[in-house]
């Protein structure tokens, strides 16, 4: 008798699914004849679809799947009908791989329906296991097509990888519409279990044939982005949305403490950082994954404390940060500006990120000059990579703010050494004529404003009253001074304009420019010549 009803129940939910499929019409009608709650009845009722026939599964997503496609009353009546939980227990079953693999897809595509309505994302959000099933869900397939990629067949193979994607895109557009989602995976083990898939996507395992066609990425650098954002990449645009989400769950100020304390995620983060690309094979996922770890460590240094403790217990990451993922020393000459011993672009923008927030912690600033930070961002600030020469700038103007320390005068000082050029190795160039050179041809708003700032710094670091400098920095900022002098840069320029054409904007730059302007005509005994400028 049981055989029966399922037999019936099975053919009843396939007709409804025909029924539906391309015609919005039969999907009101079903509608109208409270069909859609029917279903969503039908599928809370299967507690546990792996204990029924498959085909009660089959025929029962199926259905939903049709009914609720493109269509905004089904949509909602499911939802509104409890059809969200039982999709993701479907998810969450611990049931074979044969049988997993038979249902994943129609419980993926139908969820991604769902997920449309804002219904949908008010459940995750009072649910806080609803995100995590997806994330565990998706982690899950990762495993099952890494350790046994043909073992169901090519035709169910791929329809895991669909799956797989679209539960991607779903927890990824849930994360971008919910802040409370982002806070619900702000754990070490959500973090952790984004890192497993990042890698599965970067290991060429979720690659298809077909998608992720290369673009054009040739003025790609010349765009600023957002802060807090990983350069996107050109042809692996699901680990680009796995970054994004491992991003946005990091940039939290819930996670930040719960983040960083723990020891898994801090050793994960760390080794990916001190991984050796030239002898892994495959240079690119390590550049990859280094990018999302810098990306994610960044995010967790945001107060004076986590720097410190960083710079203080992993001197080797920081050493390694500068000189292998930000500013490597070896630079390709066949190679267009700044791709820096194949490093990629997206690396070194997340490694400078994370280096200019340990730069604001003041405890840490000596320790980076002498791990050799401002030689490598000098290098840098001569790029035609937006979003990396900002960076170096603030790395820079942090260095070389503050008091009159003599870390601070070796970062000076650094400016007006020379240095080689980097866009040819074989010449010289010093980083304040490329800075002055960058801010007087920029029309980017940030550039011009940062790097005035950081000329601001500079002349009230070097024309500053012998009596108000630190005993130890006075020697290097008199041979700064002398170099400037020698050098006869223009550094009054960019403090007018910022004064005269950027100063209703910007209040406290102008201010900061004023106070240049002002020791540059009082202090200096070559006045004169400032005034002159001026």
């Amino acid at each position: 008798q049981r055989a029966e009803q399922v037999f019936l129940l099975v053919q009843v939910l396939r007709c409804i699914c025909n029924l539906a499929a391309d015609n919005d019409g039969a999907r009101e009608q079903i509608a109208e004849a409270r069909g859609v709650q029917a279903i969503a009845r039908t599928l809370s009722t299967v507690d546990e679809v792996w204990r029924q026939p498959v085909p009660v599964g089959q025929a029962a997503f199926a259905a939903a799947l049709n009914v609720s496609l493109d269509n905004a009353r089904c949509t909602a009546a499911l939802v509104g009908g409890g059809a969200l939980q039982p999709h993701l227990r479907a998810l969450a079953a611990d049931s074979p791989a044969a049988a997993a693999i038979a249902i994943w897809p129609l419980v993926s595509s139908s969820l991604d329906n769902l997920c449309e309505s804002d219904a949908a994302t008010q459940q995750f959000e009072r649910h806080a296991d609803y995100a995590r099933t997806v994330l565990r869900a998706l982690a899950r397939m990762a495993r099952t097509l890494s350790d046994a990629p043909a073992a169901a067949g090519e035709e169910a193979t791929a329809a895991v990888r669909g799956a797989q994607r679209t539960l991607l895109w779903i927890l990824c557009e849930t994360l971008e519409k919910s802040a409370t989602v982002r806070q619900q995976l702000c754990t070490p083990e959500a973090v952790l279990a984004l890192f497993s898939v990042l890698e599965f996507y970067l290991l060429g395992s979720g690659a298809e044939e077909g998608e992720d066609e290369e673009e054009d990425d040739s003025d790609r650098g010349n765009r600023p982005l957002p802060p807090n954002r990983p350069l996107p990449q050109a042809a692996n645009r699901r680990a680009d949305a796995v970054t994004q989400a491992i991003v946005g769950i990091s940039g939290e100020d819930a996670a930040l403490e719960t983040l960083f304390a723990d020891a898994s995620l801090q050793a994960r983060l760390l080794g990916i950082l001190t991984a050796d690309r030239d002898s892994s094979g495959d240079a690119q996922r390590v550049d990859a994954m280094a990018a999302a770890a810098a990306l994610c460590l960044g995010n967790l240094a945001r107060t004076d404390a986590h720097c410190t403790q960083l710079v203080e217990q992993h001197p080797a990451i920081v050493r390694t940060l500068i000189h292998e993922w930000f500013a490597p020393s070896a630079v390709s000459s066949s190679s267009s500006a700044n791709t820096g011993a194949g490093v990629s672009v997206r690396t070194r923008h997340a490694a400078s990120g994370l280096l200019k927030n340990l730069c604001l912690a003041a405890a840490n600033r000596p320790v980076l000059v002498r791990f050799g930070l401002v030689r490598a961002a000098a290098r840098c600030i001569d790029t035609a990579v937006i979003p990396i020469q900002a960076n170096a700038i603030g790395i820079l103007r942090h260095l070389a703010g503050g008091s009159a320390s003599s870390s601070a005068a070796e970062a000076v000082l650094g400016l007006l050494e020379e240095i080689p050029a980097a866009r040819d190795g074989a010449s010289k160039a010093r980083a304040l004529a490329d800075l002055l050179r960058a801010v007087a041809s920029t029309d980017v708003d940030g550039i011009r404003c940062e790097g005035t700032r950081l000329v601001a710094a500079v002349a009230k670091k070097v024309y500053l009253p012998a009596e108000r400098q630190d005993n130890a920095a006075a020697p290097a900022l008199a041979q700064a001074r002398e170099m400037l002098e020698q050098q006869r840069l223009d550094i009054v320029s960019p403090l007018v304009r910022l004064v005269l054409l950027d100063g209703r904007r910007h209040p406290l730059l102008q201010q900061e420019s004023l106070v240049a302007l002002t020791v540059l005509a009082a202090t200096d005994p070559h006045r004169s010549r400032h005034v002159a400028d001026i």
